[in-house]
């Protein structure tokens, strides 16, 4: 994964552990599954320690804590598809072990991107993120080059130690040459309307100071100085990142911002301008537009255990004595009026929000731009900040629409429709980037289909390959267990 892109290891990784697994029972397989998730979850994420402790309050021994409790979480997706896998006696170093493998791991892989709001971080195929094969993705997402890597894994695995050596060769060739083929996403969609100057604001507040008293009116000057450079500059749309402005909506509505959007609209430019606002008690995470035109959108998706604690009342009054702090996030609506710049229909994403391919494919049908506005300073000078933006680009491949992201410490970045990045800041300078973006409208496959195909594939292969298993041990005389 990002930023070290050494794609190749997870598919040689996994053939080592096929390879490991092997003529293993059930639950050593399960065993063996779970050691590789574990590592691979442990090591990509431990910068969730950073933004619990460091920058989100928790005591040490928590953010620890909670670091390997979710990655031993997520590594029950792999130990669950291995373990299965054995016990139906699909890990046999032969191609015809394939289908009911890929299969498995491809089904735990949805359903960890679904179950309790989803988690799909560090699925397999972002690796392939910027590579020859990730045109993939415009029809099938990013489960399909998950699959593609499963494939490659399971073709090395039977090339080592399977008795044939040609076929396993030559399904890796074959598949890497198709994949390599695809048409971008591109293919199926088309420029509409004029492009669009645009300028993405990276702010770079130091996240350990962002909230101090003292810095909200340099913060306030320092983003309104910056976005009336880029108006005049001609940007007609200019994007803050994620609530770039820590005063609440109601404590600036009726002074810097309507100040702001008043100079902007005089120049003809839209701001995006990430901000936190309050219903009675509870608060959103949202972005506005101000100046030329209007509009309000609310994050739908949040973070579990940072924005919402889905745990009982009686947990709340242990957390408050353990010094962990909490807070509620309102959800923003499942249908919210399409913010426009002109005739422009713009995709919106908040943090997070970017990293469900399935969400963002069916909110950009309508829309010719994808606009992320993120705070990736929580995760300091990490692996982190590279993962979310390699996720990110992907979004762009998906639905065939170029992408604006923004982020208060960097990487800000405009993306093109075929996941190429275009321009990009480095992290921790405040910088303006300018770009200009041309719009485009039409829908990739995975745009109509999205994850439903998967799904439905993989249930069915399973009860296929579990039938004719039976029906095999009937016509043999035993029934398996």
């Amino acid at each position: 994964f990002a930023p070290l892109g050494a794609w190749p290891v997870w598919p040689l990784a996994l053939a080592m552990v096929l390879w490991l697994a092997r003529g293993q029972g059930h639950w050593a397989a399960a065993r063996i599954g779970f050691g590789f998730g574990f590592g691979q979850f442990a090591a990509g994420l431990y910068w969730t320690v950073i933004s619990t402790h460091v920058y989100g309050g928790a005591p040490a021994w928590l953010g620890i804590a909670l670091w390997l409790v979710l990655s031993a979480y997520l590594a029950l997706y792999p130990a669950a598809a291995l373990g299965l896998a054995a016990r139906a006696g699909w890990l046999a170093p032969r191609l015809g072990a394939l289908p009911g493998l890929l299969a498995l791991w491809l089904l735990a892989e949805l359903v960890r991107g679904w179950f309790f709001t989803g988690f799909p971080w560090l699925t397999a195929g972002y690796a392939l993120t910027g590579t020859p094969f990730d045109s993939l993705a415009a029809l099938g997402g990013v489960f399909a080059l998950t699959g593609l890597m499963l494939v490659w894994a399971q073709a090395l695995y039977a090339a080592i130690a399977g008795p044939a050596r040609r076929a396993p060769v030559v399904l890796l060739l074959v598949s890497g040459l198709g994949a390599a083929a695809l048409p971008p996403g591109t293919l199926w969609t088309e420029a509409a309307g004029s492009p669009l100057d645009v300028a993405l604001v990276q702010g770079n507040v130091p996240q350990d100071r962002k909230w101090l008293p003292e810095m909200q009116q340099p913060t306030l000057d320092r983003y309104r100085r910056m976005s009336l450079a880029a108006a005049a500059a001609g940007a007609e749309l200019v994007v803050l990142p994620e609530v770039a402005v820590t005063l609440p909506l109601h404590r600036v509505r009726n002074g810097w911002l309507r100040g702001l959007g008043d100079e902007l609209a005089a120049t003809g430019s839209t701001a995006l301008v990430g901000i936190s606002r309050f219903e009675g008690e509870v608060p959103y995470n949202s972005v506005l537009a101000i100046g030329a035109h209007g509009g309000q959108y609310d994050k739908r998706h949040l973070v579990p255990f940072g924005e919402y604690f889905p745990v009982p009342d009686w947990v709340r009054p242990v957390m408050q004595a353990i010094g962990t702090p909490y807070g509620d996030v309102g959800f923003g609506a499942a249908r919210q009026p399409r913010i426009r710049v002109g005739g422009l229909a713009l995709s919106l994403s908040i943090c997070f929000e970017d990293v469900f391919g399935q969400e963002v494919a069916a909110d950009a049908r309508d829309a010719g731009l994808l606009v992320n506005l993120t705070n990736d300073a929580w995760f300091a000078d990490s692996v982190a900040p590279h993962q979310h933006f390699q996720i990110a680009r992907l979004r762009a491949v998906e639905t065939g629409r170029p992408l604006l992201r923004v982020a208060n410490t960097g990487i800000s970045a405009h993306v093109d429709a075929a996941g190429r990045v275009l321009r990009r800041t480095a992290q921790f300078q405040t910088v303006t980037l300018a770009s200009r973006v041309q719009p485009r409208i039409g829908a990739t496959p995975y745009m109509r289909w999205r994850d439903l195909p998967l799904w439905i594939a993989t249930v069915l292969l399973l009860a296929g390959l579990s039938l004719h298993r039976r029906l095999r041990a009937r016509r043999r005389g035993r029934i398996p267990a």
